[in-house]
């Protein structure tokens, strides 16, 4: 049987540059562009034999099949002359008014690394479809995972939320209200209303293959499959830091894959996990691991938190991930190089993981130990606790990993926060050096004005006192002489006249030095006070 993928892989490699007319009948849902939506209707109708009016059977074979979606691909886009007879006219509708993006919340950028659980116990398939009852019951009944629960509440670790299967809870590949239903259960179950840690969704099954397409229309296909899922989860917990495990894919950030881009959906995640699971035990794999992680935080820019997903599992080419990572190894090849991960920006920021989570499934007990369906409770409960050990032994060593993490990152921060003191402080140095220099500049201009108005003073006051001195000289002698004239010649004599008239005139010309002499004196004393001012200015500026 031709799967979805292998299906959408052969029409990309089939899809050649010739541009086909868009049949209106491949606009399924007449919305006016041939698209996802109309993609995903034939191909929940293949294989189905048309009888009387069938849609999705494009090209009228009475099938609805791959050629079917190859016809539907080759007219992909808008439909040309289609309109939209249920849309309202332009003066119908209102102006609409402008939405702001909401600010993007980057305050997580200077936290972490912190450690996660994600380990997978059978307890939480109570709210999933699969499972069934015994899984999770017998797992609550015997406490699976007991150890590593009571280790990690103990040491503060808190649990990464993984969704398998996304919001499609039946796993059938296609988004209904009841999957939407049941995911909001689960929710309200495990996810707190405001929770605004990591929320990893789960959407492997045959979308994950196609994410490794070249071709940019299969690949746009595929991301509005993701969106949708994005969009549910985002709308109930909005709080929360939310994306899909794996991605960014290891083809996504290798060179050597010429994958279509993926950056539509990076944007809308508010969390990239990329995973550095590996299958090559006994091989040095650090390198490689830690540029995958990096290259991931570039795709986003450093704008979206990375929480990095380890495994203790390993699989080989015939067998499923049945094997345990030597401890020793795992922490060389995936915690070490997630945690010396760094990128930095064009700013000169360095970006670096926000968390590093641990994933494994007690799934693998029952499927790879022999006997087990004969084994009673008490016998698994063994192997359980084998596990559970070695769970705890692998998140120990990780959190002293992480420790040294974040006690280096909280070293960076303060040795940042110190430089960036040190600079305000030398910045503010500079700026009142600045700020003092420029008082004296204008201090010395002042007190050379005063000295310069103080010599003008002193000039015109030396002037003027000099003049006063000669004008009061002039009129004592001329008082004199009328007072002899008066004695000698008579008040009504010309001789007395005369005197009077020199004596008048010596008067006005007396009140007049004084006059000017004491304006001048009180210039000059003003001077010298603006002087001693500008000077004890001067001083202090020079003291401090």
């Amino acid at each position: 049987m031709t799967t979805l993928p292998t299906t959408l892989a052969m029409i990309a490699a089939s899809l050649t540059a010739n541009t086909l007319f868009a049949d209106q009948n491949a606009d399924i849902n007449n919305d006016g562009i041939v698209d996802a939506t109309d993609l995903m209707q034939v191909t929940s109708q293949l294989g189905t034999p048309c009888d009387g009016d069938c849609p999705t059977d494009l090209n009228q074979d009475g099938i609805t099949d791959s050629s079917d979606i190859t016809f539907l691909m080759g007219v992909w886009g808008a439909v040309p002359g289609w309109v939209d007879s249920s849309a309202p006219s332009a003066s119908e509708q209102n102006d609409g008014e402008d939405v702001s993006s909401a600010p993007v919340d980057l305050s997580w950028q200077d936290n972490g690394p912190v450690l996660l659980d994600a380990i997978y116990y059978d307890q939480y398939t109570e709210f999933f479809s699969h499972g069934g009852f015994n899984r999770w019951n017998s797992a609550k009944e015997y406490n699976q995972g007991e150890h590593t629960k009571a280790w990690a509440a103990e040491n503060g670790v808190a649990v990464q939320p993984m969704v398998y299967g996304s919001v499609d809870w039946d796993h059938d590949n296609n988004l209904t209200d009841e999957d939407k239903a049941n995911f909001a259960i689960w929710l309200d179950e495990y996810v707190p209303a405001d929770y605004d840690g990591p929320l990893c969704l789960d959407l492997e099954g045959q979308y994950w293959g196609m994410l490794d397409t070249s071709n940019q229309a299969v690949m746009d296909v595929v991301i509005n499959v993701y969106l949708d899922h994005l969009a549910v989860a985002k709308e109930l917990r909005p709080n929360a830091k939310i994306g899909f495990w794996g991605f960014p894919k290891k083809t996504h950030t290798d060179p050597n894959f010429n994958t279509a881009s993926v950056d539509r959906l990076l944007s809308e995640c508010t969390a990239i996990f990329p995973d550095v699971y590996e299958w090559n035990p006994g091989g040095d794999d650090s390198a490689r691991l830690q540029l995958h992680v990096e290259r991931a935080m570039e795709m986003v820019n450093g704008q979206t938190p990375v929480y990095v997903q380890t495994s203790t599992r390993y699989k080989t080419s015939t067998t499923s991930p049945r094997y345990i990572h030597d401890q020793a190894e795992f922490m060389h090849d995936q915690v070490a190089p997630a945690l010396a991960a760094v990128w930095t920006d064009a700013d000169g920021k360095d970006h670096r993981v926000q968390g590093v989570a641990l994933w494994d499934a007690y799934t693998y007990v029952s499927q790879f130990t022999d006997g087990w369906s004969e084994m009673d409770m008490d016998e698994r409960k063994t192997y359980w606790n084998e596990l559970d050990i070695t769970h705890v032994s692998f998140l120990t060593e990780m959190k002293t990993y992480i420790d040294a993490a974040f006690a280096a990152g909280e070293e960076r921060k303060s040795l940042t926060q110190q430089q960036e003191e040190a600079a305000a402080q030398a910045a503010a140095e500079a700026q009142a050096q600045a700020e003092r220099e420029a008082q004296r500049s204008q201090l010395v201009n002042q007190l050379q004005t005063a000295n310069t108005q103080l010599l003008a003073a002193t000039s015109t006051y030396k002037k003027s006192s000099k003049s006063y001195r000669k004008s009061r000289k002039s009129y004592s002698k001329s008082k004199k002489s009328l007072r002899n004239a008066e004695k000698k010649y008579g008040k009504g004599s010309k001789q007395y006249k005369k005197a009077m008239a020199r004596f008048k005139k010596a008067r006005k010309k007396s009140q007049r030095a004084s006059r000017s002499f004491r304006s001048k004196r009180n210039a000059y004393r003003a001077a010298r006070a603006t002087v001693n001012t500008a000077k004890a200015a001067w001083n202090q500026a020079n003291a401090s």
